[in-house]
């Protein structure tokens, strides 16, 4: 109503009189709710919900069932063949190293033979009563023939006369305390020790100096 209308006295509008007027919305396809309404048939309505909100983001496609199935199944095969593989590998491995500790010690075998068939014949010389003399030579020989093939396996003597003790490489098994060398020195040798490579195979049994009765074997710093 203008006020130009309440100056003039012009009397109020009834109840009856005021128009609702429907307000008609647009979907998202630029349709109006009439249209679909028009769309849906006259026994259905349709409800129109505005949602302001952005919809939120799809969750990833799940794979059947069946496609988990086969796929764990394909994986459970595949480290199985691994493992048995490996197993295998092992097994290889160690038949190998059994093959190669055998023909090695097989050439070291051989090649004692002849230091063999060299003491026989001692033997056989000294039951003939020969000269003592060349029997004492024949038996040096075998023995520096011995020596030779353990030496090419990596045997190596253990020095010690005349040293200081080592309990590392030495073991005292008597002690001499009227020597003049030094305390704690090796004035005898009872069994020569050894070295294969770089340890010690057999250490040495040594008679050592000492002052007063003390133990090389049993000093504080050994």
């Amino acid at each position: 109503m203008s006020r130009d209308d309440q100056r003039s006295g012009a009397p109020l509008p009834s109840d009856d009189d005021i128009e609702i007027l429907e307000v008609v919305g647009v979907d998202e396809d630029g349709r109006s709710p009439s249209s679909l309404q028009e769309a849906a048939g006259d026994d259905e309505t349709v409800e129109i919900v505005f949602d302001e909100e952005a919809p939120p983001p799809r969750a990833p496609a799940v794979p059947p069932d069946g496609v988990e199935r086969r796929s764990d199944t394909a994986t459970r095969e595949r480290f199985l063949r691994l493992q048995a593989d490996f197993e295998n590998l092992k097994k290889r491995m160690e038949r190998e190293r059994e093959d190669h500790y055998r023909h090695a010690t097989g050439a070291l075998v051989a090649r004692l033979l002849p230091v063999l068939d060299n003491f026989e014949r001692a033997l056989v010389a000294a039951r003939g009563g020969g000269d003592r003399e060349a029997l004492r030579a024949g038996i040096e020989m075998v023995y520096r023939q011995f020596l030779d093939e353990l030496r090419r396996e990596g045997l190596r003597d253990i020095e010690s006369l005349g040293l200081a003790f080592d309990p590392e490489v030495h073991e005292a098994v008597a002690t001499d305390a009227d020597s003049p060398l030094p305390a704690n020195t090796v004035v005898e040798e009872m069994q020569r020790g050894f070295y294969f490579h770089d340890r010690v195979l057999r250490p040495a049994l040594v008679r050592v100096s000492v002052e007063g009765g003390t133990d090389p074997s049993h000093r504080e710093d050994a």
